[in-house]
């Protein structure tokens, strides 16, 4: 009976022709047909690319023959060396016990091994021991040419990052990275979309509708991976959050640093300068405006407003009314939207939810902020544009304690490796200094702001909803829509202006009077209806849930006046802006007289 032979075909660099694919199988090969050798190839399990140092069970094509589907078609392994199978004593064993439990053989043919003989399995493992032996030399080899790269300052392997083309430094002593023009200018012109708040989608929408092609389509255009790019958030953000883009040199994603701790850079002039990087990281990290509170949702309140009844958020949801044809009248269709209560439209839950149409509740919220605060020149607090050391600091001391430690415990004893531990304590102990320096800037900072030049109706009038969506957040500002708070009113809200009015008044913005407490309403009950008596019991809550509401924002006001009153730079104080129509002039008032 003919034994079934298995040919087992490694290799590590395609371009190594001693161990090259074919050469290995016409071995397998003409051992098979040898004179008097009765046995056949039933299959060939070739792993290119694939490391001596991955264990046979787990290589991509050799693996499955040892699975219960496959293991039972063959009877012998043929490898032409010990090496193509294994280069790890412990792995190698763990074949042979393995083949030794299920009646296999395992035969090297250019060696000459039999496994089936006590004799074969000697020489087997003493081959498998040189073997993983000359993988470690290979290994040691390797690093101390990627170390020998990195401290030049060159590029070690790989593709051309994100905009990027390699240039030679001199013969053999490798390349560095130099920008393209156009993908320099298209990084600066992202992250300054990023820094001015537009969203990821947005940015992402505009490239793809430019036919801005992305980076892998250039560098492999041939790839299925290529052919299927396309710019979307997560590419956007991984492309900003790489410290490539700022020139900075990394290795198995941790940025490499000198002997004094300082990062080393791989090209003279990155795509973005070091202060640009980080604050665009900083931006990307900041959860109020990219965080989890971003909404799948484009629509500009959601997200932003909630339910003044339960509140639950609202959700954008669209409507169709048909119409039927008529007499001469031809058939129609009526397409309209409306914000509702999300948690009634899915639990039921909401006694009286708020609902109403697009068009009203956003034209009503536009109208009011632009009349109240659009003339108001918008303030950044200026450490949120500072890199916050924090993080580095922590790591760093973690770092120097680990080393310290691993020194007391004699991992550095020999005069190299002493040599070695003092040049990582030098290196780590200048950077943990530098990040204090970095870290007194940014705590001395805080509280402060700055103009940055625009009014906030110029921020507003410059956006689509889902920017104007992000803005909101990033602001802090939250409507509370209520359905008929007043007997004639279908709806109300309740706008708390957060961190906008909090901004001015911290860098000593004059606001109007009646935004000292940061609160506008519409449509909602005052003081006046209360007296009055014409509300039922539900609008008389939601009266006197309105009057809490700016009462505690006031407090919160005055608290946030004091504290500014001890420091901060000044601005030219802003015209106070006045109401236009008599319905919210009404409104005014009788909220300033609840808290005359």
């Amino acid at each position: 009976m003919n034994q079934r032979v298995l040919g087992s075909l490694r290799l590590s660099v395609e371009t190594d022709d001693s161990t090259a694919i074919p050469r290995q199988r016409d071995h397998i090969q003409h051992w098979v047909d040898a004179p008097g050798r009765e046995a056949e190839i039933i299959g060939w399990a070739t792993d290119t690319d694939v490391s001596g140092g991955l264990h046979p069970f787990k290589r991509p094509d050799l693996g499955k023959w040892f699975t219960d589907d496959y293991k039972d078609r063959w009877d012998v392994l043929g490898v032409m060396k010990i090496d193509r199978l294994s280069r790890r004593v412990a792995h190698f064993s763990e074949v042979v016990q393995w083949c030794q439990q299920h009646g296999k053989v395992i035969v090297s043919t250019q060696e000459g091994i039999d496994m089936s003989t006590p004799m074969g399995k000697m020489f087997a493992q003493i081959l498998a021991v040189f073997a993983e032996g000359e993988l470690d030399t290979i290994r040691a080899r390797a690093r101390d040419a990627v170390q020998t790269r990195l401290a030049a300052g060159a590029w070690v392997a790989g593709l051309a990052p994100f905009g990027y083309e390699f240039v030679q430094v001199g013969k053999g002593k490798g390349k560095r990275l130099q920008p393209l023009d156009h993908y320099k200018e298209l990084a600066e012109e992202i992250a300054a979309k990023v820094l001015d708040g537009q969203s990821l989608r947005s940015i992402s929408r505009d490239l793809e509708g430019r036919g801005e092609p992305t980076w892998l389509s250039l560098i492999q255009p041939n790839s299925k991976r290529a052919q299927l790019s396309r710019w979307s958030n997560s590419s956007i953000r991984g492309v900003l959050l790489n410290p490539k883009i700022a020139g900075l040199y990394t290795y198995k994603g941790e940025i490499v640093e000198d002997d004094e701790g300082n990062p080393r850079m791989i090209a003279d002039e990155p795509l973005l300068d070091m202060g640009t990087w980080h604050r665009v990281v900083m931006r990307l990290r900041d959860n109020r405006s990219f965080g989890g509170q971003v909404t799948k949702s484009r629509a500009m309140l959601v997200g932003v407003a909630a339910c003044g009844g339960c509140g639950g958020p609202l959700t954008k949801a669209q409507f169709t009314n048909r119409y039927p044809a008529v007499g001469d009248r031809p058939a129609r269709e009526n397409h309209y939207s409306r914000y509702k209560c999300s948690k009634h439209a899915v639990h039921g839950s909401c006694p009286r939810a708020a609902a109403v149409n697009t068009s009203d509740l956003e034209g009503e919220f536009t109208r009011l902020f632009l009349e109240h605060m659009g003339h108001l020149p918008e303030v950044r607090e200026l450490e949120s544009n500072l890199y916050d050391p924090s993080h580095d600091i922590t790591a760093t001391r973690a770092r120097l304690d680990r080393l310290k430690a691993d020194f007391a415990a004699g991992k550095y004893d020999g005069e190299e490796k002493e040599e070695i531990y003092w040049s990582l304590l030098n290196s780590q102990t200048a950077k943990l200094s530098r990040l204090r320096v970095l870290h007194a800037e940014y705590e001395r900072s805080k509280g402060k702001f700055a103009a940055t030049g625009r009014t906030f109706a110029d921020i507003w009038n410059s956006r689509d909803d889902e920017g104007k969506q992000l803005f909101l957040k990033e602001h802090r500002v939250k409507i509370l829509v209520y359905r008929d708070p007043l007997p004639d009113k279908k709806f109300g809200f309740l706008m708390q202006l957060g961190d906008v009015t909090r901004m001015a008044r911290a860098a000593h913005v004059e606001v109007p009077d009646d935004l000292a407490h940061g609160v506008i309403t519409f449509n909602l009950p005052t003081k006046e209806h209360l007296r009055d008596r014409s509300l039922d019991a539900r609008q008389v809550r939601i009266g006197l849930d309105v009057i809490d509401s700016i009462e505690a924002a006031l407090r919160m006001a005055a608290e946030e006046n004091e504290r500014s009153r001890m420091g901060g730079h000044t601005l030219p104080a802003a015209r106070s802006k006045t109401n236009t129509t008599d319905e919210h002039q009404q409104q005014v008032s009788g909220d300033d007289q609840a808290h005359a």
